[in-house]
């Protein structure tokens, strides 16, 4: 379909009855315990497709589990506290879930990929035996969305692999742009490092270091710095993706446009498996700043005209494309 067509439907759709159309139902996924799960001998398979690196994910407090008062288990649990320590795990999650919508579980399989062909093989193990697919890069999925109990997860972590380009063209493209190509496991911490420390140039992404460049880009992705530069996903030039049929496909505005248009915040696995990015980067600034602090009132009425003069101050000096990150209004008047 394309955009102006989605667009016009969905316009349309406001103006128009609601109308109920029978579907059919879901097919169900086969599951650990039922007859069409794999054996041995097709995990072994997948094993050797993918050079040995089938493994087995265990849950991230599983120490605490087994004695809640071992000495590994307050180790663990110090761990915990380090984000850097959560992503390298292929059964951690960065929270506990969310109450009544989902809790970490761990998925019996996982390929940790360190390749675009790792992906494939796994994604066509899903396909041929009908399991549920699960996708993990950084592992900031608050929304749970790369967990999935009973899946095969596909963990892209150590696909991280960062080229900075001076003059990138997009395949089917002509003119060159400045940009970096960054792998599917890659954090932000990696990337700020290749283009702005290394490179002297600067790829607009998220605020906190330890979130994953993909799951943010095909999130969308707003940052510290997005009102001059656009959303993250504004700067995606190329992507390569790996689709359910198992097609390792490069998409940009040349390519398969409508579904590069679709990656650009479109959703985290949304559409396929994301193995690579290219991203626009842009001249440095030559300054740049920050600020910090707390404000308290000494009385609630206080507080309303504090938060009343904070309003205006937002509106007369912060809607500016200098400005970003945040101001938290928390409990005791500060």
């Amino acid at each position: 379909m394309q955009r102006r067509d989605l667009i016009r439907g969905a316009a349309a759709a406001t103006l128009v009855p609601t109308f109920s159309f029978a579907s059919a139902p879901p097919s169900s996924r086969v599951r650990p315990g039922m007859p069409d799960w794999p054996d041995p001998g097709a995990w072994a398979a997948l094993n050797g497709a993918v050079g040995g690196r089938l493994i087995r994910p265990a849950p991230i407090a599983e120490p605490c589990a087994v004695d809640a008062r071992s000495a590994a288990c307050t180790a663990r649990i110090g761990a915990l506290a380090n984000p850097f320590f959560i992503g390298d795990q292929p059964g951690g999650t960065q929270v506990s879930g969310w109450v009544d919508a989902w809790t970490p579980s761990v998925s019996p399989w996982a390929v940790a990929a360190e390749s675009t062909a790792d992906v494939v093989a796994a994604v066509n193990f899903a396909r041929r035996h009908n399991l549920r697919l699960a996708v993990k890069g950084g592992a900031h999925s608050y929304q749970g969305t790369s967990n999935a109990s009973d899946s095969l997860l596909i963990w892209t972590r150590r696909m991280n692999r960062i080229a900075v380009h001076d003059a990138f063209v997009p395949a089917g493209g002509k003119e060159p742009i400045p940009a970096v190509s960054i792998g599917a496991g890659a954090m932000w911490v990696d990337a700020y490092d290749a283009v702005t420390t290394r490179a002297g140039r600067y790829v607009q992404g998220g605020g906190c270091a330890t979130v994953g460049v993909a799951g943010l880009v095909l999130g969308g992705g707003f940052g510290s710095f997005s009102k001059r530069y656009g959303l993250a996903a504004a700067s995606l030039i190329e992507a390569e993706i790996v689709t359910a049929d198992g097609r390792v496909r490069t998409v940009n505005a040349y390519r398969d446009p409508e579904l590069y248009w679709a990656l650009k915040g479109g959703g985290q696995c949304a559409f396929g498996v994301v193995t690579r990015l290219t991203l626009k980067t842009h001249p440095l600034a030559a300054t740049a700043g920050g600020c910090f602090g707390t404000l308290k009132a000494s009385s609630d009425e206080g507080f309303r005209r504090l938060l009343g003069r904070f309003v205006d101050h937002v509106a007369d000096n912060l809607i500016t494309p200098n400005w970003g990150e945040s101001v938290q209004i928390t409990p005791s008047n500060k």
